[in-house]
This record gives C-alpha cells, structure tokens and sequence, in this order.
C-alpha cells in the first residue's frame, strides 16, 4: 500500500480552531448575528506530522482578557499550520476579525490569511463547507454530523449554555467545552479528507495517535475520544502506514548519505585527475 501521493496533498500540519462567545440575548431567543459576539475563549488543537508519519499534538485555550495579546497568541499558535475550522468562513474567523479590528491587531499574518483564505482552498479548511460540497448539501450542526459519524461529541455542554456555564462553573468549564468541540472538529476533517481522498491511512494515523495523546495526556475531559482507537479495522491500516512510513524515510537517509559522501569525495577525484 502506498500512501505518499495522497499525503502529499493532505495536510500535515494542522491548526484546529474554535471560539466560545457571548453576545446580548435577542428579544426572540435567536442566534445574535455575528458582529455582536465577543470572543471569550479561542481553542487551538495543533497536529504536526513527524519523520515516521506519527503524529504529534497540543492543545491550548486562550482567553480573551485581552483582546490583542489574544489575537496574537493565536496568530502565532497557526503559524505555519493549515487552518481547520467548522464553519469557521462563517462564524469563528469573522469573530476574531472584528476582535483585531478593535484592538487594532493588524499584524496577525496567519490569522489573516486564514480568515481572507480563498473558500476552494488556501491556508484554511472549513469543515463545514467540505462536507457538505460547498452548499450543495444543507447544512448541518457539528453535533448532528458527529452523531451520525459516531465521534464524541458535546459531552461537556453546548454552546447556548456558554453564559450559564461560565456563571456557574467559571472559565475552565468553557475551555473543556471548547476543547472538546476541537477535538470533534479534528476527527471529523481527518475522516473527511480520507474519503475525498479515498486514503484510510490519514484517517487512521490521525484519529487513532489523537485517541492515544488523549489518554496519554491524561485530558479527562477529552476521554471519550480514547476510544476511538479500538477500530481494529483502521488500527491495522495505522500500522501498516506506520511500516511504510518507516521504509520510506530509511530509503531517504540512505539516498541522503549515498550523495553526502559522494558530495565529500569529489574534490578528491578532481586532484587526482590534475595530478
């Protein structure tokens, strides 16, 4: 099984990204529009793919206390990562614009690129708009998609309980409800991408390494996502890539040296042609 020309094309640095706000309650009950949401918390899961085609992960949750320290922590946790949001086009992204345009943060490269990214492609990836092809599906929550895909998803809340949540439970029951929702996000994307790129191998590399960080990590909040390694199915295929991966880079760092000492002899041959 060979599974490069699809990594190619796949993502292997990642930037997972959700914001929890608040926003004055409409006399209707509906969703405010977004200009009226204040960011309170910003969640980033990153994922970075190392030499053996394992994955490594981070998870950190900024808080809004200051709005310009926030955009540029962030703008520096995206930093060379592709950007990867539910309907971030939408919401989160134009959220955060409207924060930077408050704090007068305007050098925030990666943010920006991210939020101005073309809807077909760049540096960002909506979820949300892949899965449905780009509107030609109706849409539908990260919740129902999750239900129906089997992920874990809004075990520790949902985001019309934000308010009631930081009241009653703080800060640091709005981080673990964001964080959740990146975690969600995350195993969606990967399951997306591999079938639109018919690769069992991303989807199973990616979810089952994140399924071990979690526990590894011991983020409890996250725990539900732990058993997601138990396909047998896509662990056999995460092991399968793990060998190839492996025999890849062995071939690399033998071509690598193969030219090094070629490299380190050549002078040598020219003196002895002169002499």
């Amino acid at each position: 099984m060979h599974f490069n020309q699809t990594y190619n094309k796949a993502p292997s640095h990642l930037a997972v990204l959700d914001i929890e706000t608040l926003a004055p309650a409409r006399p209707d009950g509906g969703f405010p529009p977004w200009p009226l949401h204040r960011p309170l918390v910003a969640s980033v899961l990153v994922a970075d793919q190392a030499e053996y085609g394992q994955w490594q992960f981070a998870i950190e949750s900024v808080e809004f206390r200051d709005e310009g320290a926030a955009i540029a922590r962030i703008d520096e946790l995206l930093k060379g990562r592709r950007t990867i949001t539910f309907n971030g086009k939408g919401f989160d992204l134009s959220v955060l614009s409207m924060a930077a345009f408050r704090a007068s943060a305007y050098e925030c490269r990666n943010l920006t690129d991210a939020w101005a990214s073309p809807r077909f492609g760049g540096s960002h990836i909506d979820v949300a708009e892949l899965i449905t092809n780009f509107g030609a599906a109706p849409r539908a929550s990260l919740e129902m998609l999750c239900e129906a895909a089997l992920i874990p998803s809004k075990q520790n809340g949902h985001g019309g309980d934000v308010a009631e949540m930081l009241r009653d439970h703080g800060i640091e029951a709005v981080k673990r409800y964001c964080e959740e929702d990146v975690g969600s996000t995350l195993v969606l994307f990967a399951m997306v991408q591999a079938l639109r790129a018919n690769d069992a191998a991303f989807a199973a590399s990616l979810i089952g390494d994140f399924a071990n960080w979690v526990g590894d990590a011991g983020l409890d909040h996250l725990d539900e996502f732990q058993k997601l390694s138990g396909n047998a199915v896509l662990e056999r295929v995460r092991l399968l890539h793990r060998v190839d991966e492996g025999i890849r880079a062995l071939d690399d760092r033998v071509t690598d040296r193969h030219f090094e000492e070629q490299a380190r002899s050549a002078p040598k041959s020219r003196q002895s042609t002169v002499g």
